[in-house]
């Protein structure tokens, strides 16, 4: 099992971080923008989340 400890949810915002700065690209670069916006926001979201928790535990 893994621990929650900060190394681990730095790791995974900084891959949320990665995907939500590729579905940004993607948004500028398909013809369909809705569905690339959806997943933008919510990537963005579980990413800004992540980074909170992340500080929080470290301080």
């Amino acid at each position: 099992m893994v621990a929650l400890d900060h190394y681990t949810l730095g790791y995974l915002t900084f891959v949320f971080m990665n995907f939500t700065m590729l579905s940004g690209a993607f948004i500028f670069l398909s013809k369909k923008k809705n569905p690339w916006i959806k997943i933008h926001t919510i990537l963005a979201i579980i990413t800004y989340i992540l980074m909170v928790i992340t500080i929080l535990i470290v301080r």
